[in-house]
């Protein structure tokens, strides 16, 4: 995943095939799986990782809350990365990251030969042989006790990479959607320090104030640019609006 100049990503909320397929066929790099804000299972994620796969996409999954073994699950589904949301202590980012891994330096369960990332068991020994590869775990940072601890997440083995969560980071500061206060301006500069200090990846959605082209030159190379709900509600506004404003036009006088 590091290797590309920058990964363009759609965040699903809805448990639709077709959508997943769509937005790889559409150009995006990654579809970003949303259990914590969206209505994805865990069977959800497992019938979408084959089809993401075969059509070349990155398949992400943003869990609900920092379950050990809702990661593991994840990872035996053969998904490209698990993205952990509100991790603010050091602690917590060291506790998800031991999760990725199998004993002895981790705490993940072996039932690999059940499980997509064996090839249902055809081949066992992969997984324990080699480290897994590219970005696998990616923590959020969304609250102000994480950004003060940002540098001491960014450094935990295991973590590789960071995404700020910027609208919940701004509620937390007490003015939730104020990305032009300094202080917040602030937080975010102290995080791409800590991040970039450490080679690891760095991500997060664009966001008033901060465009793609924005976050492209401050360091990010993860971006979630779309969405499906905001999205599909624009385009149903837009042609709406399109359509009254022919009817507006064309409508005789009134008598």
């Amino acid at each position: 995943m590091s290797d590309t100049l920058a990964l363009l990503g759609f965040l699903q909320t809805r448990s639709d095939l077709a959508i997943a397929e769509l937005a790889g066929l559409s150009g995006y790099d990654f579809v970003l799986m949303d259990c914590e804000h969206g209505t994805f299972s865990e069977r959800d994620c497992a019938d979408a990782v084959p089809l993401l796969a075969a059509a070349n996409i990155l398949a992400l999954v943003r869990l609900r809350n920092h379950d050990t073994k809702a990661i593991g699950t994840c990872l035996d589904m053969d998904v490209d990365a698990v993205i952990i949301p509100n991790v603010s202590t050091p602690a917590q980012a060291t506790t998800c990251a031991r999760a990725v891994r199998y004993p002895p330096s981790g705490t993940r369960s072996f039932g690999a030969s059940l499980h997509r990332a064996t090839r249902y068991g055809l081949d066992i020994g992969g997984p324990l042989a080699a480290a897994p590869a590219g970005p696998v775990l990616l923590v959020m940072i969304e609250s102000t006790l994480g950004v003060e601890n940002a540098e001491q997440i960014a450094a935990v083995e295991g973590v590789d990479g960071v995404v700020i969560g910027p609208w919940d980071l701004t509620a937390d500061m007490g003015r939730l959607g104020d990305f032009s206060q300094p202080g917040y301006v602030e937080a975010l500069s102290h995080v791409e320090r800590a991040v970039s200090s450490r080679g690891k990846l760095l991500g997060t959605a664009p966001h008033p104030g901060f465009t793609p082209e924005v976050l492209l030159k401050r360091g990010y190379r993860m971006l979630t640019v779309g969405a499906d709900m905001p999205l599909i509600r624009d385009a149903m506004s837009a042609q709406v609006a399109t359509a009254r404003s022919c009817l507006d036009t064309t409508a005789g006088p009134s008598k």
